[in-house]
């Protein structure tokens, strides 16, 4: 269950800027019947403007979980990813921090590292077992002599640290290793922050997962039931096997040769391709009622159609195991109702017994209202706006006296928090006369 992420200096994100979980009446280190659950929200909502930064946001927690998983590979790397906020002198040389708080298996840790182009500059692993902080290993620079740990973290850890080098974190590396306890932190940070960005290349990538998910009998009827579920006009899902024609296999091989390295597997990467390729969905629509159903590719269907599988049989993997889903521009990928009804999936208690949790950006401010289930509390609305030095601020509602017969969406749009486009309508018809003239 994630409980708060943090991060400072990434792209527009300039200042420490952190997404919250927990609920304001929570003020403690570990909820005293240790019961997680009732003391987070499942739902975070961040409204704002083009270009605030909303995205940003969750772009930071990918970048974070990218470098949590591949950073033990990257020894023979040039120089480490870097994205630091730009529009100042310090914060172009500054480094970067990003940090995760969160329980597995019903125990708070604090995960976070620091990095810049050379590497690691520090990390840290904190856990909470009885409500007091423990640490289990702090780093202060690049070699594995600026670690240290705590004898409260078991394991080969000193043996372990002279696998890592200035671009490897400990933690992946010590995951690597199959270091017990690491390895827990490790999956639950890298296989269950689950990124759906708004991009028609990650679209495509969720699908292809789709495709293996439904190979399962039951997750097969879950997509189903999702589909009839949104009244979308389909009664049944299937994979189907087909043939890679010869002509496609073969631009699919000189493509191949044009980009990879020597060092890439053009043989397996080859397999997988015609394994991805052989299998397309058919989507099973019902006739008229003397005629049989009939089947509809995937290019055959409406993009909504293919936005609702995309996103909401992800949703119901990470409700199946308790992870999180991020999703970009969620208004702008499926239909009110069905957005709504998305985040009354994770608002269930009935659905969601597991505390899973849904982040999402949007413009769209009906979904701060009613249209399906309970709408959105309001400590599950969040504001994304840039500031007058150009650099992204993010706040939640809380932040405001919100009273129980306030329109949160009328008050938003007529400005009251802030967050909203502001319009230079003089400008513009300036320009404009000015064109006229010329």
């Amino acid at each position: 269950m994630l409980l708060r992420f943090r991060v400072t200096n990434h792209k527009s994100i300039r200042d420490t800027t952190e997404l919250v979980f927990t609920k304001s009446s929570f003020a403690g280190m570990r909820p005293k019947d240790g019961d997680w659950g009732s003391v987070t929200n499942r739902v975070a909502g961040i409204f704002g403007p083009n270009a605030s930064g909303k995205t940003t946001l969750l772009d930071a927690v990918d970048f974070a979980v990218k470098v949590i998983n591949n950073s033990a590979k990257w020894s023979e790397r040039e120089s480490f990813p870097y994205a630091p906020y730009l529009l100042d002198r310090d914060s172009r040389t500054e480094t970067s921090a990003y940090e995760f708080d969160f329980t597995v298996k019903g125990t708070r840790h604090v995960y976070g590292f620091e990095s810049n182009s050379g590497g690691i500059s520090s990390e840290w692993l904190q856990s909470f077992p009885e409500g007091r902080r423990r640490i289990l290993f702090e780093r202060s620079g690049p070699e594995p002599e600026d670690v240290t740990f705590s004898r409260n973290l078991k394991g080969e850890n000193a043996r372990i640290s002279r696998l890592m080098g200035r671009y490897n974190l400990y933690l992946s590396t010590a995951s690597m290793a199959n270091h017990a306890h690491l390895r827990r932190i490790h999956h639950y940070l890298t296989r269950h922050l689950r990124y759906a960005a708004f991009s028609e290349s990650q679209k495509q990538s969720r699908i292809l997962s789709v495709k293996k998910w439904i190979e399962d009998e039951e997750a097969l009827q879950k997509a189903q039931n999702l589909l009839r579920f949104a009244d979308l006009g389909i009664c049944r899902l299937s994979l189907e096997e087909v043939e890679v024609d010869e002509q496609t296999q073969s631009l699919m091989r000189r493509t191949m040769k044009a980009f990879l390295d020597e060092e890439d597997d053009e043989e397996k990467l080859f397999a997988n391709f015609l394994e991805e390729e052989s299998k397309v969905i058919s989507f099973w629509h019902q006739g008229s009622a003397r005629e049989s159903s009939h089947s509809l590719g995937l290019s055959d269907e409406s993009s909504g159609t293919v936005a609702w599988l995309s996103l909401a049989l992800p949703a119901l993997q990470e409700i199946k195991y308790g992870g999180v889903l991020f999703v970009d521009e969620l208004d702008s990928s499926l239909h009110p109702r069905l957005a709504s009804a998305l985040i009354s999936m994770f608002k269930s208690p009935d659905i969601n017994p597991n505390g899973a949790q849904l982040v999402f950006t949007s413009h769209d401010t009906s979904l701060m209202g009613h249209l399906s289930g309970d709408g959105l509390d309001k400590e599950e609305m969040w504001f994304s706006e840039k500031s007058p030095e150009g650099f992204t601020e993010i706040y939640p509602l809380t932040d405001f006296s919100v009273k129980k017969d306030h329109n949160v969406e009328r008050r938003y749009l007529g400005g009251r928090y802030g967050a909203v486009p502001t319009l230079a309508w003089e400008e513009l018809l300036a320009s404009l006369r000015v064109e006229t003239q010329s």
